[in-house]
């Protein structure tokens, strides 16, 4: 995964008034935190933010602080954002710190790959989960959980336990349906958890 950079700026005031005037200059108050970090306030320039989620969403961000350049010490990720419900703009950031020694858990998404043989079977091909959390260490993030579903017939289905994918562990407390082929003729739907619902049959009235 790229390593995306951003300049920030130090601030010390907290509150409001602050808030409010750093968005009338076009920045928003950030903050940086985590296990092995102190928590440190930032002021950041909106719009390079808003660009960062929509190029580089998910990416590592190397932070230059007051323009003294890019450190691995403040290496980190989009944790959280505030979103304005009236203007729709980003008000506030949350950056974790993180090391590149030491695995932290993040979110991808997946991309299926292949025209699985039940589909051309006439079945439906049906995603379940659009992303899987994993655990890695910073420079092994990929950008995707890449999935080849070419061998997939009418009622197979892949489950998180059988991917394996050297470098991620897969956080899963149970053992879930990724994706599946359907028989489009009907008969069963797969839940978000991996289990079968099968069609309800009235009962003939006598």
């Amino acid at each position: 995964m790229a390593i995306a950079e951003l300049a920030v700026e130090t601030r010390t005031e907290t509150g409001k008034g602050i808030a409010r005037r750093l968005r009338r200059q076009g920045k928003i108050p950030a903050v940086r935190y985590g296990s092995q970090c102190p928590q440190t306030m930032y002021a950041v320039d909106r719009m390079a933010v808003e660009r960062l989620l929509v190029e580089n969403a998910g990416a590592l961000v190397a932070l230059n602080v007051d323009g003294k350049g890019v450190e691995d010490e403040l290496l980190s990720i989009i944790k959280d954002t505030q979103i304005d419900p009236v203007t729709g703009w980003l008000i506030h950031v949350d950056f974790y710190g993180v090391r590149y020694g030491e695995p932290i858990q993040v979110e991808l998404p997946v991309v299926l790959e292949g025209k699985p043989v039940g589909v051309a079977e006439g079945g439906l091909l049906q995603p379940v989960r659009r992303t899987l959390e994993v655990k890695c260490l910073p420079r092994q993030i990929p950008e995707n959980i890449v999935i080849d579903v070419t061998n997939l017939g009418i009622g197979d289905a892949i489950h998180v336990n059988d991917l394996d994918i050297e470098g991620l562990e897969f956080i899963a407390p149970v053992n879930f349906t990724i994706v599946t082929v359907q028989n489009v003729s009907g008969g069963a739907e797969v839940t978000d958890e991996g289990e079968e619902e099968l069609e309800e049959v009235e009962a003939p009235v006598e």
